[in-house]
Formats: C-alpha cells, structure tokens, sequence
C-alpha cells in the first residue's frame, strides 16, 4: 500500500509540473514511458516553461546536462528523486 502512495505522489507532481507548463487541462494523463516529443502542445516555449516549473519545485536550478536528459514523464520523476523531492519506491 505505502509503495503506492509514492508512486501515485510522484505521478501527481509530474503531471502537475507538464500541466502548469504545458496549461493543459486536468483530463491530461501521461504515463511514466511518454516521451515529451509526445506530448501536445509542447513547443520550446512549453519546454522552458517546463524547466521553469521543475526549478520551482526543485527550488534549485537544473544543469544543462539534466534539462537536455529530459526525454520522458519517467525521466522528470527520476529527476525529482534524485534530488530528494519525491520518493519512489519500486
């Protein structure tokens, strides 16, 4: 049950981070393995929004390294953990 309950956080905050950058609506729901080329909307404006907001939560800055290592949802919550923002559990 607890190994949900992290995992279902770590869903949470990612879709919230795509959904504030990308100002999509509450219907979007992307898996951990969609790719951001996936993803609707999401243009180089969407994309530094994103980055913007992953900041924000982080409350750090991003190096260049990690903003390009950015391909999928998966990639956004192992990003989150490693830097102790979320923990997943697997």
């Amino acid at each position: 049950m607890e190994e949900a309950l992290y995992t279902n956080m770590a869903e949470d905050t990612v879709v919230e981070i795509l959904r504030n950058a990308l100002l999509m609506e509450d219907d979007f729901l992307p898996s951990e393995a969609t790719r951001l080329d996936e993803i609707p909307n999401l243009d180089s404006m969407a994309r530094v929004r994103m980055v913007l907001e992953i900041e924000r939560v982080l409350d750090d800055r991003l190096s260049m390294d990690e903003i390009i290592g950015i391909e999928t949802v998966g990639h956004i919550q192992a990003l989150l953990a490693a830097k102790g923002k979320l923990q997943i559990r697997g």
